[in-house]
């Protein structure tokens, strides 16, 4: 089934590659030839395609090696920040055990201990330098008991008491980091106490910090090919990078897709690519270390490999053209016979000759275009063949529809005429009658083949439908013909109209006993069917899904391809004159492409003859049959409105609808029975209008009235167009559709029916007169 889709893909191919005839006729003309139509020949195009996918294919191997080489990269600087973070963090700890042992040993000598004694803040900041010197560090104070700060030198750089002080006040715990005058100190205190036992007091605090740089940190040689950035509360400390790169770093902070989320991350600085990790130092103030690793300074070898790797490709795109155009002229010949046939295809015929040689993929194109071909010539029949049914359905359509309303006047004044004349002239009335019922059936046959019949659709079990009808068709058939059934309990119910579905079983038995030359067999069976996407691609109107199928087959005498062909096409029959109208399978047709069903036929002369009808299945419950209100003719009350723009056929239903009781308000189009039901003053019961008139349609005028009335009932009639459903659908849901040519009691019972189904709402639409 794919081999027509893949013939036709080739020859769009085939045509856009096929060469031109025509040559250059001077020199102008032959370099404008030239440079606008550079890759005419198919050989030169396959050539510069396979050059083409040689380039593309050495690019993204070069493309490839780069990935890869990338993200070795990546992953080995990513391990190495691991690696630095996981020691600097146990060096860290290291460094913090031994600082807060170092001040606790300052803090317990004795001479610290004096000194705070004196409580004389000259002597306690002259006698605690010498302290500093001792310990190596680069920042001491002390403070009494009362957090008052004594004394504070720094080895770095002099730092005021007023900022030594308000620093001294936030840091309450062991540990803190200070920032001061651009200098990063690592502080640790350690209480000053004199006395044992129950006369141990505090005399205060003492406090060493030591200043920490990049350097300290990582070494010079660590900072050539990354950074470190001392960070709080989003901002720079320190860091080993220029301090005009600060602000990108700081941006990236900023961004919300930023966080600790990842052990490692991407920034960009200073128009440079970094891979970053860091670690939390704590303290009363806590920092963070970010250690960085320059990515593109990691990756710069890249340059000369890239170099290399282009010298190759260029050695492979070399190669493969030579390779190409070896190939190319003798793949090429094969191809300029399929655009020789496209042409002949496109003037009609489809009878060129082609040779097949070999089994390779050239030779199977060749085959998937003759496939092509013979699908293309099918499916151009069957849309000629399309294309007369819809002009005659459409034809057909439009003389039911004036049809009926003749036939409708016929049979209602017919009824009249029963009940006036004498008993000995009903005969004669009766044939009337049943010519009128004749031209009626014709007229419906004409409408299902048009598919423009208003059709009742019912949630139908297809087996019940058709067990239904065995009694009736073995009296069609007769004593000659074997009716066999064989129904499946598996397949789903369908929607469609009960009564169309039993014309289209009667016209197949019908249409199988016209086949059958003496004795012979009839059988009709069931079967649940999935038509999926390959058989809907080759049959367009079909949409895949499940499907519950109708096989009708008979022994009899088989048909034909020139048969097959016409046999849906009105009018069309194989026999004598005046024994067939030529509608029965055009009207099977019809009724089926109307419920969204699909049909085919198979047959072999002197075997017999297939047809399958697919109704889509649908898993609902089926509607249980009600048998019809049998007795006299009703009677009626109430008032009608009755909207129709054929008189006779308006004032035979009026004079109908009186005799009965009703009140009938008359009106020939839509505005005038908004006119009309503007005088009325009293409620309407039932609306009875056609749908297509005059310079208002039924539902327009309809939709207009309710927003003046309630309390009423819709009654559409039709005998032309399936649009009233949709119309329908837009007034409301509590309309009725009556399908053309009907009797006066159908219209009766109908009217009866929608006044039982309406609840008794009192009408609080104040009257026209009001």
């Amino acid at each position: 089934m794919s081999r027509p889709c893949f013939g036709a893909r080739l020859l769009v191919f085939l045509e856009v590659t096929k060469v031109s005839g025509s040559g250059p006729r001077c020199s102008v003309s032959f370099l404008l030839h030239v440079f606008t139509h550079r890759f005419e020949h198919l050989r030169t195009r396959l050539l510069v395609s396979l050059l083409a996918v040689v380039s593309l294919l050495t690019a993204a191997v070069l493309a490839l090696v780069q990935v890869r080489m990338r993200t070795h990269v990546w992953e080995d600087l990513a391990s190495t920040l691991r690696t630095e973070s996981a020691v600097y963090t146990k060096v860290e700890e290291a460094r913090r055990k031994q600082a807060e042992q170092s001040v606790a040993l300052i803090a317990d000598l004795p001479s610290l201990k004096a000194l705070m004694s004196t409580h004389d803040l000259a002597t306690i900041q002259d006698g605690s330098e010498s302290i500093l010197r001792t310990t190596g560090a680069e920042l001491l104070l002390l403070e009494d008991s009362s957090r008052e700060l004594l004394a504070l030198h720094s080895t770095v750089e002099p730092v005021s008491f007023p900022v030594g002080k308000s620093l001294l006040l936030r840091s309450t715990g062991k540990h803190d980091w200070w920032l001061v005058n651009g200098h990063l100190y690592c502080l640790n205190f350690a209480p000053i106490t004199a006395g044992a036992g129950a006369e141990q007091h505090t005399l205060g605090r003492i406090g060493l910090g030591h200043e920490v740089t990049p350097q300290s940190v990582a070494g010079n040689d660590a900072l050539k090919s990354g950074g470190l950035i001392f960070e709080r509360d989003g901002g720079v400390l320190i860091s080993s990078l220029d301090p005009s790169l600060w602000p990108d770093f700081q941006y990236w902070l900023q961004k919300p897709t930023t966080g600790p989320s990842k052990s490692i991350q991407e920034v960009d600085i200073g128009g440079e690519s970094y891979l970053l990790s860091f670690i939390e130092l704590s303290g009363d103030h806590p920092i963070r270390l970010y250690v960085l690793r320059s990515y593109d300074q990691a990756t710069s070898f890249l340059r000369s490999l890239n170099q290399m790797l282009l010298v190759l490709g260029a050695i492979a795109v070399l190669t493969g053209a030579l390779v190409g155009f070896v190939l190319s002229r003798q793949i090429t010949r094969p191809l300029e016979d399929l655009v020789s046939a496209s042409r002949q295809m496109e003037k009609g015929d489809f009878t060129y000759q082609l040779q097949v040689r070999g089994k390779d993929e050239v030779a199977e194109l060749t085959r998937a275009f003759e496939q092509m071909r013979k699908s293309l010539l099918l499916s151009r029949e069957g849309m000629l063949r399309s294309a007369r049914l819809e002009a005659v359905g459409r034809l057909a359509g439009g003389i039911a529809h004036d049809f009926n309303n003749l036939v409708m006047i016929i049979k209602g004044y017919s009824d009249l005429l029963l009940e006036s004349v004498p008993r000995d002239s009903h005969a004669h009335i009766e044939e009337i009658k049943r010519a009128a019922e004749r031209a009626s059936g014709l007229t419906r046959q004409l409408l299902a083949f048009s598919r423009k019949q208003v059709l009742e659709p019912q949630v139908l079990d297809l087996n019940y439908t058709v067990r239904g009808m065995l009694k009736m068709l073995r009296l069609l058939l007769g004593e000659d013909v074997e009716l066999l059934t064989s129904l499946s309990e598996q397949i789903g119910r369908v929607k469609a109209d009960p009564g169309q579905l039993e014309q289209v079983i009667m016209n197949l038995a019908v249409n199988a006993r016209d086949a059958l030359p003496g004795r012979g067999k009839l059988i009709i069976e069931t079967q649940p069917c999935d038509l999926d996407e390959g058989y809907a691609a080759v049959h367009q109107e079909v949409t895949p899904g499940p499907y519950a199928m109708l096989a009708v087959t008979d022994t009899g005498c088989g048909m034909t391809s020139e048969t097959l062909a016409q046999i849906f096409e009105p009018f069309f029959t194989t026999k004598e004159p005046g024994k067939g109208t030529g509608l029965g399978l055009a009207t099977v047709y019809g009724i089926v492409k109307q419920s969204r069903g699909h049909i085919t036929v198979y047959s072999e002369v002197g075997v017999g003859t297939t047809f399958k009808i697919y109704l889509p299945a649908i898993d609902q419950p089926a509607v249980t049959p009600q048998a019809e209100q049998t007795g006299g003719m009703l009677q009626g009350m109430g008032t009608v409105l009755l909207v129709e723009d054929e008189v006779p056929l308006r004032t035979l239903a009026a004079k109908a609808l009186q005799r009965l009781g009703y009140e009938v308000l008359q009106a020939g189009d839509g505005l005038d029975a908004l006119v009309v039901a503007d005088r009325h003053p009293g409620p309407i019961s039932v609306v009875v209008t056609d749908i297509v008139m005059p310079r208002m349609s039924g539902p327009e005028m309809v939709e207009k009235l309710r927003r003046k009335r309630s309390g009423f009932s819709v009654i559409f009639m039709s005998g032309y167009t399936e649009a009233a459903a949709l119309e329908n659908a837009r007034v409301g849901k509590d309309v009725v559709l009556l399908n053309k040519p009907f009797s006066t009691d159908t219209l009766v019972r109908k009217i009866s029916q929608v006044q039982e189904a309406t609840s008794t709402v009192p009408d609080k639409t104040p009257s026209p007169s009001s």
